[in-house]
């Protein structure tokens, strides 16, 4: 892509900056493995790994209705929507996503009357 080539449906050009915060990524991050893996209760660590980021995620495997697949397999899930989503919705590129279970959580489902 050359410097006047734009991606479709982008618009005009606008002059001015964008930046994002730091605070900003890691709250794309956690919302980024809250949908992948299916739980609320999570702590999400970014760090800088030579020009991209690592991130650390700790997270309870989710049980019951629903959640099925191996551990292996939800984790390479949840890297790849996290590698993927920080890449299109933050514009950064991840190096590494490290995922540390902590516990298992039952979602519990309500009933309506």
């Amino acid at each position: 892509m050359t410097g006047t080539d734009r991606p479709v449906g982008a618009g005009p050009a606008v002059p001015g900056t964008t930046r994002i915060t730091a605070r900003a990524l890691e709250r794309l991050a956690v919302c980024l493995v809250r949908d992948a893996a299916h739980v609320d209760a999570i702590a999400v660590r970014l760090a800088d790994a030579g020009g991209s980021l690592k991130v650390t995620v700790t997270v309870p495997v989710a049980v019951g209705a629903g959640h099925t697949g191996s551990i292996a397999d939800r984790s390479a899930l949840l890297r790849r929507d996290v590698i993927a989503g920080m890449r299109d919705l933050g514009g950064r590129t991840v190096g590494a996503v490290d995922v540390r279970y902590s516990g298992v959580r039952r979602p519990t489902e309500r009933r309506t009357r």
